[in-house]
Formats: C-alpha cells, sequence, structure tokens
C-alpha cells in the first residue's frame, strides 16, 4: 500500500512538471510571435493589434513579467503614436493597472520596471502639460534615476531622461552633461541585441533628440 501511494504522489509530481514545461514552453511561443510582431510595426494600427496580443498572453500568464511590461509599454506607447486619440485615458489607465501588477511581480526587471513608469508618467505630462507637467516632472526624474542606480548598463532611462530634459528650462535640468549621456546610452544600446526575455526598444530617441536638435 505504501509503495503505491508513493507511485501515486511520484505519477503526479511527474504530470504537474511536465504540464508546468508545457505551459512555459506554449508562453514562450506566443511571446516570440508577438516581439517579431512587434519589430514588424509600421503604424498605430499595427501597434493595437500587438497590444492586444500581449495583453491576451498577459491575461494568460499573470505570473510572467514580460507581457504585463510589454501590456503596458504598448498601452503607453499608443498614446504617443496617437496624441489626440480619444482612447488614450483608457490606454492610460491600462497602462497604469499593468505597471501596478508589474510592481507585484518578484522576477520583473526592477531596472526596466522603474523606466517604464517614467515612461509613462512623461506619457502623462504629454497629454496636459500645463496642467500635469509641475506635478509629475520630479516623479519622472526620479524614476528615471531610480532605474539608473537599479541598473547603469540598462540605456533606456538614460535616454529618456536625456530626452525628457532636453525641453525643460535650464534651471530644471540636471547637472549631467547631455553630450556625454546620449553617447552612453548609444553606447549602451550598442551592446543589446535583440531578445525575447528582455526588453530592448528605445534606440530611436537618439536619432529623435539629434533631429530635434537639427531644427
Amino acid at each position: 500500500m505504501k509503495t503505491l501511494s508513493l507511485l501515486v504522489v511520484s505519477l503526479i509530481l511527474m504530470l504537474g512538471m511536465q504540464l508546468k514545461a508545457q505551459n512555459e514552453e506554449a508562453c514562450q511561443k506566443a511571446m516570440e510571435t508577438a516581439i517579431d510582431q512587434f519589430d514588424q510595426v509600421k503604424d498605430a494600427a499595427d501597434l493595437q493589434v500587438c497590444k492586444n496580443s500581449f495583453e491576451r498572453i498577459a491575461a494568460s500568464y499573470p505570473e510572467r513579467w514580460l507581457p504585463v511590461y510589454y501590456a503596458a509599454y504598448l498601452n503607453t506607447e499608443l498614446v504617443y503614436w496617437e496624441m489626440k486619440s480619444e482612447q488614450n485615458t483608457q490606454r492610460l489607465e491600462a497602462a497604469e493597472k499593468y505597471l501596478k501588477q508589474l510592481e507585484g511581480l518578484e522576477e520583473a526587471d526592477r531596472s526596466e520596471v522603474a523606466t517604464l513608469w517614467g515612461y509613462f508618467t512623461m506619457c502623462r505630462i504629454s497629454q496636459d502639460p500645463q496642467t500635469l507637467g509641475q506635478e509629475l516632472y520630479q516623479p519622472t526624474v526620479t524614476k528615471f534615476e531610480e532605474a539608473m542606480r537599479l541598473n547603469p548598463a540598462n540605456p533606456r532611462p538614460v535616454i529618456l531622461l536625456a530626452f525628457f530634459e532636453q525641453n525643460l528650462p535650464p534651471f530644471l535640468q540636471s547637472s549631467r552633461n547631455r553630450e556625454e549621456e546620449i553617447k552612453k546610452a548609444e553606447e549602451l544600446f550598442n551592446r543589446e541585441q535583440k531578445s525575447y526575455s528582455a526588453p530592448y526598444w528605445g534606440k530611436h530617441f537618439l536619432q529623435m533628440i539629434t533631429d530635434s536638435e537639427n531644427h
């Protein structure tokens, strides 16, 4: 009887491990498809399709941080792509919901989460700069600085803070050397490669900063 009980327990454990492995494989395949799709985005309609894909994955695998991260990121990104859209309030609310969910996931990359909070608050400012600029300026800077402390090799908070500060009056800008920070970000981005297990977006801000300085 004891032998039979041990056999049953062993079978249950093996079945559980097999199901877990299958679940992880399904999540990984879904993420790879969604990320490949994201790399081919050409307009806001494509981005909306990608956002929906990541939201479905996040709903199916709420314990996995990267689908939740991308759901937050793309809801925020869509606001930048369609600044006058009537859906932007809803998008920002969704982004904030996913960001709060990320805070509760132990495996989440804290530097990336802090960066995304900064990007989110920067996006909120863009929707109503006169009302929210003064209120959210410091929280935005603080999140980017926190992200840099958590991971000095993360290029996203470096370039996003430089981008954010370029439009601030001089007395609000940090004491950092902008040219050096931009060069640092470029070097860090050049070390990054496409990844299915970590964020790698943001390099286009280098060109955006260059373009704005040339006008």
